[in-house]
């Protein structure tokens, strides 16, 4: 069944809208993690399976936030 000009352009805005609010998702992890790895206590962090030189214990921070994700951002 062929579908007419109107569902089309409706699928297509659709289409468009999703997209839209997928970019805006990823610029949002991307100035997360950029602040995460270059901002203020970027030194201070250590890398994630690294050992500390100087301390007994190693100790991660972490801020608790976390960027937002849809369940779209997972594959099966």
């Amino acid at each position: 069944m062929a579908k007419t000009d109107k569902e089309i352009i409706a699928q297509q805005a659709i289409t468009i809208q999703n997209l839209t609010e997928e970019v805006k998702l990823l610029r949002e992890q991307i100035t997360y993690l950029t602040q995460k790895r270059y901002g203020k206590s970027s030194e201070q962090m250590p890398l994630n399976g690294q050992m500390s030189l100087f301390d007994d214990e190693t100790t991660t921070q972490d801020d608790g936030e976390r960027p937002r994700r849809r369940l779209s951002d997972y594959y099966l």
